[in-house]
């Protein structure tokens, strides 16, 4: 074969490779036994594809939804699921709050971006399978670098108000102490969100988990909100779980029985998270961040 036939070739197979390579985005969670959490996680990914394609939005071929942990569909068994359909990139958007050890450690030793022996210790022992694929991931940000968190929280509050100036909110998210300081600026942005966009100006929030310290944790809130406001709103900022379970769980009905006999105030906790309820702010949010990394390669 001559250079020139051999240079023809060359173009024929280049330009081949191009047309048959695809681009996948895995949306990835942080993932529960329970399938209440993972039904609305999961319901992402036909919602994504179906607005990936009413926009027309091109650069996407492949999208998955994966589970960090505890069940599957796992991020090592979608990343092989991606492959197997042609996938040669890959873009990773992890719908988590803010910055945590989950997106700073767990994830980026997950998908091979870093190696640390002590997480990969702990990802060992429950059992996660890392990723072993040549294919370019790129990872992408959390909740945190855009105003979805302030818009989602914004609209459960409304959702939940019948008489704002009487009203006060109190916002509990589960939060990262290694990493207070990304926290303290969600809460605080959350806070002010709240109050720009509705008539409610006594907003509180506090980082708990849900332990056995929850009710002795909020009562403190609860009460300094009551003796400012007749009404409080108590909103999570979590993807799926929600206060109300937490309070039923907590028994706080109970807890707080005295404080509402002493001043009268209606204490209301929200029965929703982020998703289901608004799973439409979330889409718009992954198919807004996913283009912007399409564009960002052209």
């Amino acid at each position: 074969m001559n250079k020139k036939n051999m240079l023809a070739l060359a173009l024929m197979l280049t330009a081949f490779a191009t047309l048959s390579a695809k681009t996948a985005l895995i949306i990835v969670a942080h993932g529960s036994p329970m399938e209440s959490w993972r039904k609305p996680v999961l319901a992402l990914e036909p919602l994504v594809k179906e607005q990936l394609a009413t926009k027309k939005l091109k650069g996407i071929d492949i999208v998955k939804v994966a589970l960090m942990e505890y069940t599957e569909p796992s991020v090592a068994s979608v990343v092989k699921v991606c492959e197997a359909e042609g996938a040669d990139t890959i873009f990773a958007l992890p719908v988590f709050m803010a910055p945590s050890s989950h997106t700073e450690e767990d994830l980026p030793n997950i998908l091979g971006h870093k190696y640390n022996p002590y997480v990969r210790e702990e990802l060992a022992e429950e059992q996660t399978e890392l990723v072993h694929t040549k294919a370019p991931i790129i990872l992408g940000p959390t909740f945190y670098y855009s105003y979805l968190l302030e818009e989602s929280m914004l609209n459960r509050v409304q959702s939940l108000s019948k008489d704002a100036p009487n009203e006060a909110v109190i916002f509990l998210a589960h939060g990262d102490p290694e990493r207070d300081g990304f926290w303290a600026e969600v809460l605080k942005n959350v806070d002010k969100y709240t109050k720009e966009h509705t008539k409610i100006n006594y907003v509180d929030h506090a980082l708990i988990e849900m332990g056995h310290d929850f009710a002795n944790e909020l009562m403190p809130l609860l009460t300094k909100a009551s003796q400012k406001k007749k009404r409080i709103i108590v909103q999570g900022i979590y993807l799926t779980s929600d206060v109300k379970h937490m309070a039923d769980r907590h028994k706080m009905t109970e807890v707080q029985s005295d404080l509402v006999k002493k001043t009268g105030v209606e204490i209301v906790y929200s029965a929703d998270g982020i998703l289901p309820s608004c799973t439409p702010l979330v889409v718009a949010w992954i198919v807004a961040q996913t283009n912007k990394w399409v564009e960002s390669k052209r």
